[in-house]
């Protein structure tokens, strides 16, 4: 039984790896020909596309990772029926469930380790493209439409714009008193940020204190001032990133009460619990795909399957992403959002499976 593990383990692990190799180059190609325009601009080059890919395969990969497994499964129960294998296994008494038992743990492991590798490197990836500009990472997280709001030193800090990765612009600062009063507004036209912190340029102050109605207008600050902060521009840019784009642990800290970011915490408590269970998608996945690939006729190749496979798993991220943005936006509760599509598919992975032995 442990030589079949083995067999099963190195075909799935070697077509694995294959069919990843292959969608990063080109999904990485046919993303980078799209935003060629910005790498050539950037002054990087014809090297600046290679630089580019790379940054982007994290993401690309954490997008994908899930069908790539289920592609790779897939293809390894082909390679078993076209070779006859799949009769043999059938032949020496392992079911479809054994099958799924001996794949377990190297579909469980290659989860686990995309899982880490996602976690490790997407985060800073993301920052790097911010600090480039390139394409969708041209700072649009910050604008006048989708601003940044955050609470500093008992002050909030309003930005709506970002001229580039070290300098915010138009800036609100709302300074407070012990029991949450504003006592006063600074408005800045932008803050750069240097060795020796934010500089703020083009600043207004309009004192609100004490003036019991009084009417009274802002006055500008000769020079320049500084923004009193522990912010700096990566954390600046954590911040505004999406909740996808951050680490567990970054999640985890935007999702205590009192923390900010670009978005709600529930929006950062999904992502969080998304990423910890696509391993079980993973799983629910392999028993279907296994319970589908039975297959040992003479003349059967194996191809419808893998068709009607791979429209399974599409319709698995179809629905999953469908309860990503419900979930995202606050349409729907975290929980249920990341358990519904597990269980429907879980579910009629159980009745495949079922409906498999029972044949």
């Amino acid at each position: 039984m442990f030589k079949f593990a083995l067999y099963l383990s190195r075909s799935f692990l070697f077509t694995w790896l294959t069919v990843v190799f292959g969608f990063l180059v080109l999904i990485g190609l046919l993303d980078s020909l799209a935003n060629g325009a910005d790498i050539v601009a950037s002054g990087e080059g014809f090297r600046g596309t290679f630089k580019y890919m790379a940054l982007r395969a994290p993401v690309i990969f954490d997008r994908i990772f899930v069908f790539t497994l289920v592609v790779a499964i897939l293809l390894t129960y082909v390679k078993l029926i076209r070779q006859h294998e799949l009769v043999a296994l059938l032949g020496f008494g392992i079911s479809a469930t054994r099958q799924v038992l001996l794949m377990i743990p190297v579909v469980l492991g290659a989860s686990l380790a995309s899982v880490t590798f996602i976690d490790y490197t997407m985060a800073p990836a993301v920052r790097s493209l911010q600090a480039w500009g390139i394409g969708e990472y041209k700072i649009k997280n910050i604008t006048a439409d989708n601003p940044l709001w955050l609470e500093d030193n008992g002050a909030i800090v309003r930005a709506t714009d970002r001229e580039s990765y070290e300098t915010l612009a138009k800036l609100e600062i709302f300074e407070r008193n012990g029991l949450g009063e504003v006592q006063s507004v600074i408005w800045a036209d932008r803050a750069t940020f240097t060795d020796q912190g934010w500089t703020l340029q083009g600043v207004r102050r309009l004192d609100v204190a004490g003036a019991d109605g009084e009417s009274r207008e802002a006055y500008p600050v000769e020079g320049s001032a500084v923004w009193t902060t522990n912010q700096t521009p990566t954390s600046i840019a954590r911040l505004a990133a999406e909740p996808r784009d951050l680490s567990l642990s970054e999640m985890r800290n935007f999702m205590r009460p009192g923390n900010s970011g670009a978005k709600p915490s529930f929006a950062y408590a999904f992502w969080h619990a998304h990423r910890l269970t696509r391993p079980l998608a993973a799983i629910i996945l392999l028993i279907a795909c296994a319970a589908l690939m039975q297959r040992t006729g003479r003349e059967d190749t194996g191809d419808r399957t893998l068709i009607l496979g791979i429209t399974l798993g599409f319709i698995f991220l179809i629905i999953d992403g469908a309860m990503a943005t419900f979930a995202a936006s606050g349409g729907i509760a975290v929980l249920p959002a990341i358990a519904m599509p597990l269980l429907a598919f879980g579910l009629l992975s159980a009745f495949l499976l079922t409906r498999t032995e029972a044949l």
